[in-house]
């Protein structure tokens, strides 16, 4: 015989794991990008998430806005707007040194 508790349990561990899953997001992907950019330590840096994929970073007196996504199979990635793209392989994604 099944626990009646059974369904319960699963759904309440289910919405603990997007909870977290969620909560991370791409701060962390942002603030590592910020502080090398801007030399600034990430434990002074504070991000905002906005929508669309978009995130504001601010820290040691700089402000950058960010554009992120995860293509499918891929890394997270965070491109600081106005930054210029990165150098990569026509047809690849093998970026230049």
């Amino acid at each position: 015989m099944r626990d009646p508790r059974t369904p319960l349990l699963v759904l309440a561990s289910l919405t603990v794991l997007v909870s977290a899953c969620r909560g991370r997001g791409f701060e962390p992907t942002v603030r590592r990008s910020m502080s090398t950019e801007a030399r600034c330590p990430e434990d002074k840096i504070q991000v905002k998430g906005l929508t669309g994929g978009v995130y504001q970073a601010e820290g040691c007196g700089k402000t950058a806005t960010y554009d992120c996504w995860w293509p499918e199979g891929g890394t997270r990635e965070c491109t600081r707007r106005g930054a210029a793209p990165e150098a990569r392989m026509p047809g690849t994604d093998w970026r230049w040194p």
